[in-house]
């Protein structure tokens, strides 16, 4: 039975690589090319597979695009959910406590230029497919009450008077995120986390009231 266990779980793992491999390919080929542009055979040649691979791993390029997304939704929460209490718990001032859940989430988000392309990407493509539009709602409706109760929580434990909803909020951070992220690859400087930083802080005080 151990045997049995511990060959299920080496597949298990090789099958989770595969997966990785193959969504790391697709950032690749969809930052290029978009998603309507990438082939399924680009994808597999760009993470050294075949078809074969990609088929028994994923229905479709709309699953994958959505596993895509769920990676890099489950990053940052993970490092939310433990790392934003603490700041949230410690006796800094609130400004400076803001300044540092700022600098933690752009901690969990990716800067990679290829990263930022593909996610934009994939948001374009659910707004022109109707096939991956409303999984592409579900999964981020799936995500958003365990972030805006993370947020909530936060926002309570500090006694901070918030001039908006939490959703609302939490939507203007990440359009602002969006765009400054894009606009930095477009001026050539997309490692310019000072910049995006400093937006996000200004803004997050002015909601805030601080």
């Amino acid at each position: 039975m151990t045997d049995v266990i511990a060959s299920r779980e080496q597949v298990s793992t090789r099958r989770e690589a595969t997966r990785q491999r193959l969504a790391w390919a697709a950032i690749r080929v969809f930052a290029r090319k978009g998603v309507d542009g990438a082939s399924v055979e680009e994808i597999c040649e760009e993470a050294g597979f075949t078809r074969g691979a990609f088929y028994s791993n994923f229905e479709s390029k709309n699953d994958l695009c959505l596993d895509v997304l769920q990676r890099s939704i489950d990053q940052t929460y993970q490092t939310l959910s433990t790392q934003l209490p603490r700041v949230s718990a410690s006796e800094l001032p609130i400004e400076q406590k803001l300044d540092r859940a700022v600098d933690l989430f752009l901690s969990t988000v990716s800067t990679d230029p290829q990263t930022i392309l593909a996610i934009n990407e994939i948001r374009l493509q659910a707004a022109r497919d109707p096939e991956l539009r409303p999984a592409y709602r579900a999964l981020n409706e799936s995500c958003t009450p365990a972030l805006r109760d993370l947020v909530a929580d936060v926002i309570a434990a500090n006694d901070v008077r918030l001039g908006i909803s939490v959703d609302d909020l939490l939507s203007i951070m990440r359009t602002l995120y969006d765009q400054q992220m894009i606009e930095a690859i477009i001026s050539g400087n997309p490692a310019d986390h000072l910049a995006v930083a400093r937006q996000m802080t200004a803004l997050l005080k002015v909601l805030m009231r601080v």
